[in-house]
């Protein structure tokens, strides 16, 4: 089937226009899309990694469904180019604490709360030399953007951002950024709880803990005797 696909900003730039065609099997998905392209279109792949795709006006996951009617655009990072467009987000990538402070800034906003969780090295008497977090992507981030719905529905004014790293991290990073922002400053605490307790709970992410004595376990990200705080 024919898709028309919409590109903005940089992308568009690099294309020299702003659509292009593409024909894609009966049934593909957005990851099949997203693949397609970089074979396609070798010059889009350095944007890749912080485009998000919209089907229809709606942000869609990479397991969404193509069809041929669809409208489907490729949104490059917004905000003065932060490489974090997402509210929710999954990445192998450090996380940028100043970013998330600056996409959370609005001027009804009067309060900003963010829970920053870093890799412990010292657990009572145990040494941490570093950890490993696996997610189950999609589902995470399916989960992750329930979270944010249903803490939107009790508190309709407080916009959430959970960003959570992948990979092998060491002492002293940064693993997981959750925030909240409200025009009161009581709405934006409970909240930032809240989302940091329901994403440990809740989302599918798990780390493997490598111990100075050689010894190596995985862990739930629910544990309440975690590396990170």
């Amino acid at each position: 089937m024919k898709l028309e696909i919409k590109l903005f900003a940089g992308l568009a730039e690099a294309m020299g226009n702003h659509q292009v065609t593409l024909n894609v099997p009966t049934g593909a998905t957005v990851r099949d899309l997203r693949l397609q392209m970089s074979l396609e279109f070798p010059q889009l792949q350095s944007f890749f990694d912080g485009v998000i795709v919209a089907i229809d006006q709606t942000y869609v996951q990479d397991d969404a469904l193509l069809h041929e009617s669809s409208e489907v655009a490729l949104i490059p990072p917004v905000g003065g180019g932060s490489p974090y467009p997402q509210s929710c987000l999954i990445t192998q990538k450090p996380l940028n604490v100043s970013q998330a402070h600056s996409q959370l800034m609005d001027s009804h906003i009067g309060g900003i709360v963010l829970f920053c969780g870093t890799v412990r090295e010292w657990t009572q008497n145990r040494r941490t030399l570093h950890l490993q977090y696996e997610a189950y992507q999609e589902m995470a981030l399916v989960q992750m953007r329930i979270i944010e719905t249903e803490l939107k529905e009790q508190w309709p004014q407080v916009q959430t951002l959970q960003w959570h790293r992948v990979g092998v991290l060491k002492p002293t990073e940064t693993a997981v950024i959750c925030a909240a922002a409200s025009p009161h400053r009581e709405e934006a605490f409970t909240v930032a709880k809240v989302l940091i307790e329901r994403l440990k709970r809740e989302v599918p992410i798990w780390k493997k803990e490598f111990y100075e004595n050689g010894d190596a376990v995985w862990q739930p990200n629910e544990k309440s005797e975690d590396t990170t705080d």
